[in-house]
């Protein structure tokens, strides 16, 4: 589980939240998606680039669901936690607690993380050619009216996404998904806010 607690004013645009977000774990431009109260925002629209936090009035515990990357769909359950009235000058957002490391981005979403950790665990025994030949076998066998060259064709992807799950894990280096440094998070941040990007 990856949890990321966060002190934000609450005039930041949704573009804007994404962006603070993104910073926290290091991920670059992916679009968002927020469902808040039954609507959908998204990246694509334009509506979206008005709505700033405040406007949805967000009562303490209440919660919506914002996925980040509109291809790998990393779903986010965002929760208020409680509001404060900030003091004067005192709005640039902060990171003040986590758990877990941030997912590599553009690594297939949940469902490719998680075969990237279940390789780096399990290593060549995580499926191993003769269980993929097995697994072929009972599907040509359930179908056998497929022409074998489909058999192959499944042969050839599996063995082409084991490489592409090895050599990531090969340029990233070892996963270390409980590993979280709330200082290295909080300077992508104060990059971002050095930028220029929001209105503090």
């Amino acid at each position: 589980m990856v949890i990321r607690l966060v002190a934000l004013p609450d005039y930041l645009d949704l573009p804007e939240f994404d962006e603070v977000f993104r910073a926290i774990l290091g991920w670059d431009g992916l679009g968002f998606i927020f469902r808040v109260h039954g609507q959908e925002f998204n990246s694509f629209r334009r509506r979206t680039q008005s709505k700033t936090l405040r406007d949805f009035q967000f009562r303490p515990q209440e919660k919506f669901l914002y996925t980040c990357g509109a291809i790998d769909l990393w779903e986010w359950e965002c929760r208020l936690l409680d509001q404060q009235a900030g003091a004067a000058g005192d709005d640039t957002p902060i990171c003040v607690g986590g758990r877990g490391a941030a997912p590599p981005a553009h690594w297939g979403g949940p469902t490719g993380y998680r075969l990237m950790l279940n390789r780096q665990k399990e290593g060549k025994s995580m499926c191993t050619p003769v269980e993929v030949e097995a697994v072929i076998g009972v599907l040509s066998a359930a179908n056998p009216d497929r022409p074998t060259n489909t058999w192959d064709l499944l042969r050839g992807m599996l063995d082409d996404g084991f490489q592409s799950i090895d050599r990531r894990l090969e340029q990233y280096g070892p996963l270390a998904p409980d590993r979280f440094n709330l200082q290295e998070a909080n300077q992508r941040v104060a990059k971002l806010v050095e930028r220029g990007r929001f209105r503090l």
